[in-house]
């Protein structure tokens, strides 16, 4: 199976600054169409960073991805990546028949941070006008993320630091400079606000939860926690436990996990539930 990517598409600029993203466009149709958040604490990291491990290979399953540079909370703070990410979704729906895909039913996959804009993207809503668009997604993929941001400074590793973390953890936190305090107790409805767990509604989208079972930074209770949420709510969702994987594990890239988040996102955002035609 072929891929076509179209790099450095331009969906918003902001403050004079452009913000692009790269396609990923599989040659077999029908295919769903993904957005995709990378990790790095809001802080750090790029679109691109994973692309052959990861992007590139759910594209060989037959999903369209769209790997979005959000800004970080260097540049800007909360909800500044979320407000990216909805341009981003706007932008897809608005030029998805360009590239031979259908924009009414867009997905959002995110890792850690991205995770959680992804969740958040799912959760909430900035309401669609004739203007801007419509935002909504129809299908979220959450790896390993951070859903309750008051709890972070009291979590408990489930495992050792997983080897990319080759230093002291930041000070502020990341998820403090995400919103931009010292402390994120500083600004408890802005954590709130932020925090998926607290978005929960019984109208969200289907959800996939994947979480390591020895995350030695955002221990698997998130995602149990945001989990037990959406099902309450009556909320399609479900959560694996990748045993003895530990953050960004290179378990979250083998052929069958990928598969996985590609029959998940088949599933939900094809009209036929999954099958090529």
């Amino acid at each position: 199976m072929g891929t076509t990517v179209h790099r450095d598409l331009v969906y918003a600029s902001v403050d004079g600054t452009d913000l692009q993203l790269d396609l990923y466009v599989p040659d077999v149709r029908p295919a769903p169409l993904v957005v995709w958040l990378h990790g790095g604490g809001w802080l750090r990291g790029s679109r691109g960073v994973g692309a052959e491990q990861r992007l590139a290979p759910l594209a060989d399953h037959g999903v369209a991805v769209a790997a979005v540079r959000y800004r970080l909370s260097g540049e800007a703070t909360f909800p500044a990546p979320l407000d990216d990410a909805r341009a981003a979704v706007r932008w897809l729906r608005a030029h998805a028949a360009e590239h031979g895909l259908d924009g009414t039913r867009i997905g959002v996959w995110g890792a850690s941070a991205g995770g959680h804009l992804a969740s958040l993207l799912g959760l909430t809503d900035d309401g669609a006008d004739a203007e801007r668009g419509d935002a909504s997604v129809q299908a979220v993929v959450a790896w390993f993320p951070p859903t309750d941001l008051l709890r972070r400074d009291s979590d408990l590793p489930e495992g050792p630091p997983p080897p990319f973390l080759t230093g002291p953890m930041p000070e502020p936190s990341f998820e403090a400079r995400l919103l931009g305090v010292d402390d994120v107790r500083d600004d408890r409805p802005a954590a709130l606000a932020a925090s998926p767990v607290a978005q929960v509604h019984p109208d969200a989208p289907p959800f996939l939860l994947v979480h390591g079972d020895r995350d030695g930074l955002i221990p698997s209770e998130h995602s149990r926690d945001l989990y037990r949420a959406l099902r309450a709510e009556g909320v399609d969702a479900t959560l694996w436990l990748l045993h003895g994987a530990n953050h960004e594990d290179p378990a979250f890239d083998s052929p069958a996990s990928l598969a996985a988040v590609a029959a998940f996102l088949r599933h939900h955002l094809l009209p036929s539930g999954g099958s090529a035609g």
